[in-house]
């Protein structure tokens, strides 16, 4: 096996490397660094001969990685993790700052803070950018490896050292329904009866709103399950059917409709920013958990409580 000139490899080279592999495009990774794409080629053939592998095979349009590559990938996220917690041991300027910040979450997330978060940061950090991300399930992995600065969730009972959880807002379930096609049920039995479309991240299909009834010898009619609000909000326009949600929720995609208290008692949810400890001290982070959240305290709808 080859000896690698490890002090040869730079930071730079290696974020190349990510975004080929998480894009599979040359092209799209130097649009990405806001180089030339002939610039970037020339960089991973001085890489490969580092290597001593060709690191990624071009198969039509795409760039497939080899073995080795796909072997590197997960390491080199925490060499860059590591690299960016030296670099914010000095001053955040987020007026010059061209930083990219990452946020992950589910669409609830997405359309109750990201708009106001991506405001803030343009009039705050005019040059930084921000990339969202979807996830069907919280996972350590995508705050350990770099691949998003905070995520934003729920968190049920998941508990670890290595990150730390802020409350941002909590909220309540309603049912909504499309007033053009029904009226709000009247009592348990109807609601119980009509049809439902509901979220599920998973092949559990059960909710709390069906062991809720569950409990009083009800079950209900799942007519659709989607993979997110959106999707159930846009199934449901038009039809009978109701959908369970929070309550936010109201203020976007079901803005047009109507919504009625569910009958049946369930806890109210609360929502998160978790991010890992070793960003404690980061300037640059700090001042983006900061901006999250102040967005949360002047979002009229959520119920803010931001204690570290």
């Amino acid at each position: 096996m080859q000896n690698i000139d490890h002090l040869a490899l730079d930071g730079r080279s290696l974020y190349m490397l990510k975004l080929i592999h998480e894009h599979r495009s040359v092209t799209l990774a130097a649009r990405q660094m806001g180089v030339q794409q002939s610039t970037l080629s020339h960089s991973l053939e001085r890489v490969r001969g580092l290597f001593g592998d060709p690191l990624f095979l071009k198969v039509g349009r795409t760039m497939v990685p080899t073995e080795r590559m796909d072997g590197m990938v997960e390491e080199i996220g925490h060499v860059l993790a590591s690299l960016q917690s030296l670099h914010d041991t000095t001053n955040f300027d987020a007026a010059q700052s061209k930083h990219r910040f990452t946020v992950i979450g589910n669409d609830f997330e997405h359309e109750l803070f990201v708009p106001a978060i991506f405001q803030t940061l343009r009039s705050l950090a005019p040059q930084a950018s921000l990339r969202t991300y979807a996830f069907a399930q919280f996972s350590l992995d995508c705050l350990i490896d770099g691949m998003a600065d905070i995520a934003l969730c729920p968190l049920n009972g998941y508990e670890s050292p290595d990150v730390v959880a802020t409350t941002l807002s909590n909220d309540r379930m309603v049912t909504f329904y499309d007033p053009t096609r029904r009226e709000a049920p009247k009592d348990i039995e109807a609601f119980a009866t009509s049809h439902h479309g509901i979220l599920a991240l998973s092949n559990n299909e059960t909710t709390y709103v069906d062991l809720a009834l569950r409990e009083q010898g009800l079950e209900r009619t799942i007519s659709y399950c989607g993979p997110s609000f959106g999707s159930i909000a846009n199934v449901a326009r038009g039809t009978d059917m109701l959908a369970t949600a929070p309550s936010s929720l109201a203020h976007t995609i079901f803005r047009d409709f109507a919504w009625v208290e569910v009958p049946v008692a369930l806890e109210t949810m609360d929502f998160h920013m978790v991010w890992h400890v070793r960003n404690r001290h980061s300037p640059r982070h700090k001042w983006f958990r900061d901006l999250v959240k102040q967005v949360a305290k002047e979002l009229p709808c959520c119920a803010a409580n931001t204690k570290d």
